[in-house]
Protein backbone atom coordinates (compact mmCIF):
# COMPACT_ATOMS: atom_id res chain seq x y z
CA UNK A 1 0.00 0.00 0.00
CA UNK A 2 2.85 2.60 1.05
CA UNK A 3 5.08 1.20 -2.42
CA UNK A 4 1.56 2.42 -4.64
CA UNK A 5 1.10 5.36 -2.53
CA UNK A 6 4.58 6.29 -3.05
CA UNK A 7 4.93 5.88 -6.68
CA UNK A 8 1.44 7.56 -7.18
CA UNK A 9 2.97 10.55 -5.57
CA UNK A 10 6.04 10.59 -7.52
CA UNK A 11 4.15 9.84 -10.79
CA UNK A 12 2.15 13.03 -9.83
CA UNK A 13 5.37 15.71 -9.56
CA UNK A 14 6.66 14.09 -12.30
CA UNK A 15 3.88 15.20 -14.68
CA UNK A 16 4.16 18.67 -13.00
CA UNK A 17 7.72 18.79 -13.77
CA UNK A 18 7.10 17.83 -17.38
CA UNK A 19 4.45 20.08 -17.43
CA UNK A 20 6.77 23.13 -16.72
CA UNK A 21 9.83 21.55 -18.89
CA UNK A 22 7.15 21.44 -21.76
CA UNK A 23 6.24 25.51 -21.04
CA UNK A 24 9.77 26.47 -21.09
CA UNK A 25 10.92 25.01 -24.72
CA UNK A 26 7.34 25.54 -26.05
CA UNK A 27 6.34 29.49 -24.98
CA UNK A 28 10.07 30.53 -25.49
CA UNK A 29 9.93 30.69 -29.11
CA UNK A 30 6.35 31.58 -29.29
CA UNK A 31 7.72 35.10 -26.77
CA UNK A 32 10.19 35.68 -29.69
CA UNK A 33 7.88 35.29 -32.81
CA UNK A 34 5.25 38.01 -30.76
CA UNK A 35 7.97 40.25 -30.18
CA UNK A 36 9.63 40.41 -33.67
CA UNK A 37 5.82 40.18 -35.25
CA UNK A 38 5.38 43.04 -33.28
CA UNK A 39 8.50 44.82 -34.07
CA UNK A 40 8.83 43.92 -37.55
CA UNK A 41 5.19 44.77 -38.47
CA UNK A 42 4.42 48.51 -37.33
CA UNK A 43 0.95 48.51 -39.09
CA UNK A 44 -0.12 46.29 -35.93
CA UNK A 45 -0.02 49.45 -34.14
CA UNK A 46 -0.43 52.55 -36.05
CA UNK A 47 -3.33 52.74 -38.60
CA UNK A 48 -2.60 53.93 -41.99
CA UNK A 49 -5.13 54.65 -44.91
CA UNK A 50 -4.78 52.46 -48.13
CA UNK A 51 -2.38 54.44 -51.06
CA UNK A 52 -5.05 53.16 -53.59
CA UNK A 53 -8.10 55.21 -51.61
CA UNK A 54 -8.48 58.69 -52.17
CA UNK A 55 -10.07 60.59 -49.13
CA UNK A 56 -12.21 63.94 -50.22
CA UNK A 57 -12.36 65.88 -46.99
CA UNK A 58 -16.17 66.96 -48.83
CA UNK A 59 -17.12 63.60 -47.66
CA UNK A 60 -18.46 63.28 -43.80
CA UNK A 61 -18.19 59.73 -43.49
CA UNK A 62 -15.17 59.52 -44.24
CA UNK A 63 -14.05 62.26 -41.83
CA UNK A 64 -15.94 60.44 -39.36
CA UNK A 65 -14.02 57.68 -39.73
CA UNK A 66 -10.82 59.25 -40.01
CA UNK A 67 -11.90 60.92 -36.05
CA UNK A 68 -13.04 57.33 -35.22
CA UNK A 69 -9.85 55.67 -35.63
CA UNK A 70 -7.15 57.15 -33.41
CA UNK A 71 -10.04 56.76 -30.56
CA UNK A 72 -10.15 52.86 -31.21
CA UNK A 73 -6.04 52.64 -32.00
CA UNK A 74 -5.69 54.37 -28.14
CA UNK A 75 -8.17 52.33 -27.10
CA UNK A 76 -6.44 49.15 -27.98
CA UNK A 77 -3.21 50.60 -26.93
CA UNK A 78 -4.54 51.26 -23.46
CA UNK A 79 -6.29 47.96 -22.99
CA UNK A 80 -2.85 46.20 -24.15
CA UNK A 81 -0.85 48.63 -21.55
CA UNK A 82 -3.68 47.16 -18.70
CA UNK A 83 -3.12 43.49 -19.86
CA UNK A 84 0.43 44.43 -19.35
CA UNK A 85 0.43 45.43 -16.02
CA UNK A 86 -2.17 42.48 -14.78
CA UNK A 87 0.52 40.12 -16.36
CA UNK A 88 3.63 41.52 -14.15
CA UNK A 89 1.07 41.66 -10.98
CA UNK A 90 0.36 38.35 -11.35
CA UNK A 91 3.55 37.10 -11.76
CA UNK A 92 5.16 38.88 -8.91
CA UNK A 93 2.17 37.90 -6.49
CA UNK A 94 2.80 34.29 -7.64
CA UNK A 95 6.72 34.62 -7.03
CA UNK A 96 5.80 35.87 -3.77
CA UNK A 97 3.45 33.90 -2.39
CA UNK A 98 5.53 30.68 -2.86
CA UNK A 99 8.69 32.45 -1.24
CA UNK A 100 6.40 33.30 1.56
CA UNK A 101 4.52 29.88 2.23
CA UNK A 102 7.85 29.29 3.64
CA UNK A 103 7.58 31.50 6.12
CA UNK A 104 5.51 29.83 9.51
CA UNK A 105 6.75 26.14 7.42
CA UNK A 106 10.61 26.01 7.66
CA UNK A 107 11.36 26.27 10.93
CA UNK A 108 9.67 22.98 11.67
CA UNK A 109 11.14 21.04 8.66
CA UNK A 110 14.65 21.71 10.11
CA UNK A 111 13.98 21.17 13.51
CA UNK A 112 12.77 17.51 11.67
CA UNK A 113 15.01 14.16 12.25
CA UNK A 114 17.88 14.39 9.82
CA UNK A 115 18.60 14.13 7.35
CA UNK A 116 16.00 16.77 6.06
CA UNK A 117 16.34 18.72 9.51
CA UNK A 118 19.58 19.28 11.20
CA UNK A 119 20.02 18.72 14.89
CA UNK A 120 23.10 21.22 15.44
CA UNK A 121 23.15 24.42 14.70
CA UNK A 122 19.28 25.15 14.22
CA UNK A 123 20.10 28.86 13.74
CA UNK A 124 23.12 28.78 11.59
CA UNK A 125 21.13 26.16 9.20
CA UNK A 126 18.02 28.27 9.20
CA UNK A 127 20.43 31.99 9.10
CA UNK A 128 21.79 29.95 5.62
CA UNK A 129 18.63 28.77 4.22
CA UNK A 130 16.94 32.45 4.17
CA UNK A 131 20.53 33.46 2.84
CA UNK A 132 20.54 31.34 0.56
CA UNK A 133 17.69 33.18 -1.68
CA UNK A 134 19.17 36.89 -1.75
CA UNK A 135 22.40 35.04 -3.15
CA UNK A 136 21.06 32.94 -5.48
CA UNK A 137 18.77 36.22 -6.49
CA UNK A 138 22.53 38.30 -6.64
CA UNK A 139 24.24 36.51 -8.83
CA UNK A 140 21.27 35.40 -11.17
CA UNK A 141 20.17 38.74 -11.72
CA UNK A 142 23.30 40.06 -14.44
CA UNK A 143 21.94 36.46 -16.52
CA UNK A 144 18.14 37.20 -16.51
CA UNK A 145 19.02 40.90 -17.56
CA UNK A 146 21.18 39.15 -20.26
CA UNK A 147 18.15 37.18 -20.79
CA UNK A 148 16.04 39.93 -21.33
CA UNK A 149 18.33 41.72 -24.16
CA UNK A 150 18.91 38.20 -26.09
CA UNK A 151 15.29 37.18 -26.07
CA UNK A 152 12.25 39.15 -24.52
CA UNK A 153 11.02 40.24 -21.06
CA UNK A 154 8.62 36.92 -21.82
CA UNK A 155 10.97 34.63 -21.95
CA UNK A 156 12.59 35.49 -18.68
CA UNK A 157 8.81 36.06 -16.56
CA UNK A 158 8.32 32.22 -18.40
CA UNK A 159 12.05 31.01 -17.23
CA UNK A 160 10.90 32.36 -13.92
CA UNK A 161 7.41 30.16 -13.44
CA UNK A 162 9.25 27.31 -14.75
CA UNK A 163 12.05 27.64 -12.01
CA UNK A 164 9.61 28.38 -9.43
CA UNK A 165 8.08 25.18 -9.93
CA UNK A 166 10.98 23.03 -9.98
CA UNK A 167 11.74 24.82 -6.76
CA UNK A 168 8.27 23.94 -5.40
CA UNK A 169 8.18 20.00 -6.60
CA UNK A 170 11.79 19.94 -5.01
CA UNK A 171 10.31 21.10 -1.50
CA UNK A 172 7.70 18.35 -1.66
CA UNK A 173 9.90 15.46 -2.84
CA UNK A 174 12.63 16.63 -0.46
CA UNK A 175 14.55 13.99 1.85
CA UNK A 176 18.02 15.97 3.07
CA UNK A 177 18.48 19.75 4.02
CA UNK A 178 20.54 20.66 0.80
CA UNK A 179 17.61 19.52 -1.43
CA UNK A 180 15.61 22.21 0.90
CA UNK A 181 19.10 24.55 0.23
CA UNK A 182 18.50 23.75 -3.96
CA UNK A 183 15.29 24.46 -3.87
CA UNK A 184 15.62 27.72 -2.05
CA UNK A 185 17.97 28.87 -4.28
CA UNK A 186 16.25 28.07 -7.14
CA UNK A 187 13.38 30.44 -5.82
CA UNK A 188 16.10 32.66 -5.84
CA UNK A 189 16.92 32.86 -9.04
CA UNK A 190 13.52 32.79 -10.28
CA UNK A 191 12.91 36.21 -8.45
CA UNK A 192 15.42 37.83 -10.38
CA UNK A 193 14.19 36.73 -13.97
CA UNK A 194 10.64 38.03 -12.94
CA UNK A 195 11.70 40.71 -11.52
CA UNK A 196 14.26 41.66 -14.45
CA UNK A 197 11.62 40.52 -17.34
CA UNK A 198 8.63 42.11 -15.24
CA UNK A 199 9.98 45.64 -14.83
CA UNK A 200 11.89 45.81 -18.07
CA UNK A 201 8.12 44.44 -19.69
CA UNK A 202 6.75 47.71 -17.97
CA UNK A 203 9.24 50.21 -18.54
CA UNK A 204 9.44 49.39 -22.09
CA UNK A 205 5.47 49.25 -22.57
CA UNK A 206 4.47 52.53 -20.81
CA UNK A 207 5.48 56.21 -21.61
CA UNK A 208 7.13 58.35 -18.86
CA UNK A 209 3.98 59.68 -17.63
CA UNK A 210 2.18 56.85 -16.62
CA UNK A 211 5.04 54.54 -16.25
CA UNK A 212 4.60 55.17 -12.38
CA UNK A 213 1.35 54.31 -11.91
CA UNK A 214 2.11 50.97 -13.56
CA UNK A 215 4.98 50.02 -11.42
CA UNK A 216 2.60 51.30 -8.48
CA UNK A 217 0.09 48.84 -8.96
CA UNK A 218 2.21 45.90 -10.23
CA UNK A 219 3.87 46.21 -7.40
CA UNK A 220 0.88 45.82 -5.56
CA UNK A 221 0.78 41.81 -7.07
CA UNK A 222 3.83 41.46 -5.27
CA UNK A 223 2.83 43.00 -1.54
CA UNK A 224 -0.46 40.66 -1.57
CA UNK A 225 1.45 37.91 -2.43
CA UNK A 226 3.23 38.20 1.16
CA UNK A 227 -0.04 39.63 2.75
CA UNK A 228 -1.41 36.05 1.84
CA UNK A 229 1.46 33.42 1.50
CA UNK A 230 2.45 33.01 5.24
CA UNK A 231 -1.78 32.93 6.08
CA UNK A 232 -1.78 29.93 2.93
CA UNK A 233 1.28 28.24 3.56
CA UNK A 234 0.22 28.04 7.56
CA UNK A 235 -3.41 26.86 7.12
CA UNK A 236 -2.41 24.23 4.00
CA UNK A 237 0.73 22.61 6.36
CA UNK A 238 -1.34 22.36 9.59
CA UNK A 239 -3.95 20.61 7.46
CA UNK A 240 -2.32 18.97 4.69
CA UNK A 241 1.21 18.23 5.77
CA UNK A 242 4.40 19.23 3.64
CA UNK A 243 4.31 16.90 0.65
CA UNK A 244 0.63 17.92 -0.37
CA UNK A 245 0.67 21.61 0.58
CA UNK A 246 3.57 22.13 -2.14
CA UNK A 247 1.76 19.90 -4.38
CA UNK A 248 -1.01 22.61 -4.21
CA UNK A 249 1.69 25.03 -4.55
CA UNK A 250 2.97 23.38 -7.84
CA UNK A 251 -0.77 23.50 -9.04
CA UNK A 252 -0.69 27.21 -8.09
CA UNK A 253 2.15 27.76 -10.45
CA UNK A 254 0.86 25.67 -13.38
CA UNK A 255 -2.61 27.72 -13.00
CA UNK A 256 -0.28 31.15 -13.06
CA UNK A 257 2.16 29.49 -15.84
CA UNK A 258 -1.42 29.32 -17.85
CA UNK A 259 -2.73 32.53 -17.03
CA UNK A 260 0.63 34.09 -17.76
CA UNK A 261 0.38 32.42 -21.51
CA UNK A 262 -2.90 33.40 -22.07
CA UNK A 263 -2.00 37.27 -21.37
CA UNK A 264 0.99 37.12 -23.55
CA UNK A 265 -1.38 35.96 -26.24
CA UNK A 266 -3.49 38.39 -25.96
CA UNK A 267 -1.53 41.54 -25.57
CA UNK A 268 1.72 41.06 -27.42
CA UNK A 269 4.57 42.95 -26.33
CA UNK A 270 4.66 46.65 -28.05
CA UNK A 271 7.24 49.01 -27.40
CA UNK A 272 6.62 52.75 -27.31
CA UNK A 273 10.54 53.34 -26.76
CA UNK A 274 12.54 54.54 -29.82
CA UNK A 275 13.02 53.31 -32.73
CA UNK A 276 16.77 52.85 -32.43
CA UNK A 277 16.47 51.13 -29.28
CA UNK A 278 14.11 48.50 -31.57
CA UNK A 279 16.61 47.82 -33.99
CA UNK A 280 19.19 47.37 -32.19
CA UNK A 281 16.95 44.73 -29.99
CA UNK A 282 16.54 43.18 -33.15
CA UNK A 283 20.40 42.10 -33.56
CA UNK A 284 20.92 38.69 -31.41
CA UNK A 285 24.46 38.34 -32.42
CA UNK A 286 25.76 40.96 -30.42
CA UNK A 287 23.88 40.69 -27.29
CA UNK A 288 26.63 39.93 -25.09
CA UNK A 289 28.43 43.26 -26.03
CA UNK A 290 25.81 45.13 -25.71
CA UNK A 291 24.56 43.91 -21.88
CA UNK A 292 28.32 44.58 -21.25
CA UNK A 293 28.54 48.45 -22.97
CA UNK A 294 24.84 48.87 -20.97
CA UNK A 295 26.48 47.71 -17.87
CA UNK A 296 29.61 50.03 -18.44
CA UNK A 297 27.62 53.07 -18.86
CA UNK A 298 25.48 52.14 -16.18
CA UNK A 299 28.24 51.78 -13.58
CA UNK A 300 29.57 55.63 -14.84
CA UNK A 301 26.57 57.31 -14.18
CA UNK A 302 25.96 59.22 -11.14
CA UNK A 303 21.95 59.39 -11.05
CA UNK A 304 21.94 55.31 -11.70
CA UNK A 305 24.31 54.62 -8.93
CA UNK A 306 22.13 57.24 -6.35
CA UNK A 307 19.37 55.67 -6.94
CA UNK A 308 20.89 51.79 -6.81
CA UNK A 309 22.20 53.04 -3.46
CA UNK A 310 19.10 53.95 -2.34
CA UNK A 311 17.82 50.99 -2.27
CA UNK A 312 20.33 49.15 -1.06
CA UNK A 313 20.42 51.00 2.07
CA UNK A 314 16.61 50.93 2.06
CA UNK A 315 16.93 47.25 1.82
CA UNK A 316 19.70 46.65 4.76
CA UNK A 317 17.68 48.54 7.17
CA UNK A 318 14.88 46.08 6.03
CA UNK A 319 17.32 43.35 6.83
CA UNK A 320 18.48 44.17 10.54
CA UNK A 321 15.22 45.06 11.61
CA UNK A 322 13.55 41.82 10.13
CA UNK A 323 15.49 39.48 12.14
CA UNK A 324 15.38 41.32 15.18
CA UNK A 325 11.60 42.08 15.36
CA UNK A 326 10.69 38.72 16.15
CA UNK A 327 13.09 38.28 18.98
CA UNK A 328 12.34 41.86 20.26
CA UNK A 329 9.16 41.09 20.27
CA UNK A 330 9.35 37.67 21.99
CA UNK A 331 11.92 38.80 24.81
CA UNK A 332 11.23 42.80 25.69
CA UNK A 333 7.62 42.68 25.18
CA UNK A 334 6.26 38.89 25.88
CA UNK A 335 4.25 38.89 22.47
CA UNK A 336 2.51 35.82 21.32
CA UNK A 337 3.37 34.09 18.07
CA UNK A 338 -0.19 35.20 16.19
CA UNK A 339 -0.04 38.57 17.69
CA UNK A 340 3.92 38.85 16.28
CA UNK A 341 2.29 37.69 12.80
CA UNK A 342 -0.34 40.90 13.19
CA UNK A 343 2.31 43.29 14.04
CA UNK A 344 4.89 42.47 11.20
CA UNK A 345 2.27 42.08 8.89
CA UNK A 346 1.29 45.98 9.31
CA UNK A 347 4.97 46.43 7.27
CA UNK A 348 3.21 44.48 4.57
CA UNK A 349 -0.64 46.42 4.80
CA UNK A 350 1.43 49.69 4.27
CA UNK A 351 3.34 48.32 1.46
CA UNK A 352 0.21 47.34 -0.15
CA UNK A 353 -1.20 50.86 0.37
CA UNK A 354 1.50 52.97 -0.05
CA UNK A 355 2.77 51.18 -3.80
CA UNK A 356 -0.20 52.07 -5.44
CA UNK A 357 -0.69 55.52 -4.36
CA UNK A 358 3.73 56.85 -4.88
CA UNK A 359 2.77 55.13 -8.38
CA UNK A 360 0.54 57.32 -9.29
CA UNK A 361 2.32 60.67 -7.52
CA UNK A 362 5.45 59.89 -8.99
CA UNK A 363 3.33 60.78 -12.53
CA UNK A 364 2.83 64.21 -11.04
CA UNK A 365 6.24 65.19 -9.04
CA UNK A 366 9.97 64.59 -9.18
CA UNK A 367 9.99 60.92 -8.45
CA UNK A 368 13.65 61.68 -7.59
CA UNK A 369 12.07 63.76 -4.55
CA UNK A 370 9.88 60.71 -3.72
CA UNK A 371 13.24 58.27 -3.33
CA UNK A 372 14.19 61.17 -0.84
CA UNK A 373 10.78 60.92 0.80
CA UNK A 374 11.34 57.19 1.53
CA UNK A 375 14.61 57.50 2.58
CA UNK A 376 13.64 60.21 5.14
CA UNK A 377 10.96 57.60 6.44
CA UNK A 378 12.95 54.21 6.59
CA UNK A 379 15.39 56.78 8.58
CA UNK A 380 12.53 57.19 10.90
CA UNK A 381 11.27 53.98 11.16
CA UNK A 382 14.73 53.35 12.56
CA UNK A 383 15.03 55.60 14.89
CA UNK A 384 11.33 54.85 16.11
CA UNK A 385 12.49 50.80 16.28
CA UNK A 386 15.58 52.62 18.33
CA UNK A 387 12.61 54.11 20.43
CA UNK A 388 11.12 50.86 21.79
CA UNK A 389 11.36 51.23 25.06
CA UNK A 390 9.19 54.22 25.34
CA UNK A 391 6.18 51.34 24.45
CA UNK A 392 4.82 49.04 22.00
CA UNK A 393 3.56 52.47 20.16
CA UNK A 394 6.76 53.16 19.04
CA UNK A 395 7.46 49.86 17.36
CA UNK A 396 3.81 49.97 15.16
CA UNK A 397 5.34 53.35 13.85
CA UNK A 398 8.50 51.56 13.12
CA UNK A 399 6.76 48.63 11.43
CA UNK A 400 4.48 50.99 9.50
CA UNK A 401 7.31 53.37 8.20
CA UNK A 402 9.21 50.81 7.15
CA UNK A 403 6.57 49.40 4.85
CA UNK A 404 5.18 52.78 3.33
CA UNK A 405 8.64 53.67 2.67
CA UNK A 406 9.45 50.45 0.84
CA UNK A 407 6.29 50.96 -0.93
CA UNK A 408 7.18 54.55 -1.73
CA UNK A 409 11.04 53.62 -2.77
CA UNK A 410 10.04 50.72 -5.37
CA UNK A 411 7.39 52.38 -7.31
CA UNK A 412 9.45 55.71 -7.49
CA UNK A 413 12.72 54.33 -8.04
CA UNK A 414 12.21 51.78 -10.52
CA UNK A 415 9.83 54.47 -12.61
CA UNK A 416 12.99 56.97 -12.10
CA UNK A 417 15.60 54.03 -13.27
CA UNK A 418 13.85 53.71 -16.58
CA UNK A 419 14.17 57.79 -16.39
CA UNK A 420 17.19 58.13 -16.72
CA UNK A 421 17.90 55.17 -19.20
CA UNK A 422 16.06 57.09 -21.69
CA UNK A 423 17.38 60.29 -20.48
CA UNK A 424 21.18 59.88 -21.23
CA UNK A 425 20.36 56.26 -23.65
CA UNK A 426 21.89 54.17 -21.58
CA UNK A 427 21.18 51.11 -22.76
CA UNK A 428 18.76 48.64 -22.29
CA UNK A 429 15.89 48.62 -19.69
CA UNK A 430 16.74 44.90 -18.38
CA UNK A 431 20.27 45.62 -17.27
CA UNK A 432 19.37 48.61 -15.24
CA UNK A 433 16.96 46.69 -13.05
CA UNK A 434 19.07 43.89 -12.81
CA UNK A 435 21.92 46.17 -11.11
CA UNK A 436 18.75 47.39 -9.05
CA UNK A 437 18.38 43.79 -8.04
CA UNK A 438 21.84 42.79 -7.25
CA UNK A 439 21.96 45.92 -4.60
CA UNK A 440 18.66 45.21 -3.36
CA UNK A 441 19.54 41.77 -2.31
CA UNK A 442 23.32 42.81 -1.86
CA UNK A 443 21.66 45.08 0.89
CA UNK A 444 19.29 41.94 2.59
CA UNK A 445 22.55 40.21 3.08
CA UNK A 446 25.14 42.94 3.94
CA UNK A 447 22.67 44.63 6.31
CA UNK A 448 22.22 42.06 9.03
CA UNK A 449 26.09 41.05 8.94
CA UNK A 450 26.72 44.92 9.31
CA UNK A 451 23.67 45.81 11.62
CA UNK A 452 24.05 43.02 13.84
CA UNK A 453 27.88 42.93 14.45
CA UNK A 454 27.54 46.65 15.54
CA UNK A 455 24.48 45.73 17.69
CA UNK A 456 26.60 43.28 19.39
CA UNK A 457 29.45 45.67 20.10
CA UNK A 458 27.48 48.61 20.83
CA UNK A 459 24.46 48.23 21.48
CA UNK A 460 21.47 46.73 20.56
CA UNK A 461 19.90 49.44 18.14
CA UNK A 462 22.97 51.09 17.07
CA UNK A 463 23.40 48.90 14.02
CA UNK A 464 20.18 49.88 12.76
CA UNK A 465 20.63 53.64 13.66
CA UNK A 466 23.65 53.61 11.69
CA UNK A 467 21.98 52.28 8.48
CA UNK A 468 19.11 54.77 9.29
CA UNK A 469 21.88 57.18 9.01
CA UNK A 470 23.41 56.33 6.08
CA UNK A 471 19.73 56.62 4.57
CA UNK A 472 19.29 60.26 6.07
CA UNK A 473 22.49 61.39 4.52
CA UNK A 474 21.72 59.89 0.74
CA UNK A 475 18.41 61.93 0.79
CA UNK A 476 19.86 65.47 -0.18
CA UNK A 477 21.80 63.33 -3.12
CA UNK A 478 18.60 62.39 -4.65
CA UNK A 479 17.22 65.77 -4.47
CA UNK A 480 19.84 66.35 -7.21
CA UNK A 481 18.71 64.13 -9.60
CA UNK A 482 16.19 66.45 -11.93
Amino acid sequence: MLRRQKSATHSCSAVLLSLFVFLSIWVAPQCNSLQLRSQNNPTSTTTSLSPKREVSLDDDSNIDSLSILPSQQQRTTTRHKRLVVLLVATALFNDMLQLTMLLPIIHTLISSPPPLGVTNNKEVALGLFFASKDICQMASAPFAGVLCTKFSPHVALITSIVGLGLATIVFAEATTFWQLLFARGAQGAASAAVLCGGLSLIAETHSQNVRGRAMGMAQSGLAAGMLTGPLIGGLLFERWGRRNTFRFAAGMVLANAMAMILLMGVAPPESCSSGSRDDGRGEKNDTINKAKSSSKQLLRNFDILAVTASTFVIHAVVGVIKPLSQVVLDKEFGVTMVKRSFIISIATLAYFIAAPISGIVSDRMSRSHLVALSLVLMSGSSAFFALRHLGLWAFYISVALLGVAMGVQKSSSQSLLADIVDKHELGEYSMVYALSDVADSLGLIVGPIVGLALSQIYGPSVGVLSIGILCLLLAPVMLRIT
